[in-house]
């Protein structure tokens, strides 16, 4: 399955933000729970942002790789889970530009 194929899981930002906070926790099942919410939205924008299917997909790895990273330790992301990936999304499509 491509990510093209994927079905995103309804949720609304309280939910996706309280997934974070228990990934926060070291929850995985928690982050793949963000991760299928959220990745159908962020693909699209690295979709949009590139025009390649193949960077997008590459690009999508490490945003969510950076955000479980990044995620560790903290109570929370800095802003809203969703609007967090999408400045990680966009920062990481401006540094493969660059």
């Amino acid at each position: 399955m491509t990510m093209t194929d994927a079905r995103p899981v309804p949720a609304d930002e309280a939910d996706l933000d309280a997934l974070l906070v228990r990934a926060a926790t070291g929850d995985c099942d928690a982050f793949v729970a963000f991760y299928d919410a959220t990745s159908p939205r962020i693909y699209a924008i690295l979709l949009r942002a590139t025009g390649q299917p193949s960077l997008a997909e590459e690009l999508l790895e490490g945003i969510y790789v950076e955000a479980w990273e990044r995620l560790r330790g903290r109570s929370a992301p800095p802003c809203p889970g969703l609007a967090w990936m999408s400045v990680i999304a966009h920062r990481h499509v401006s540094t493969r530009r660059g």
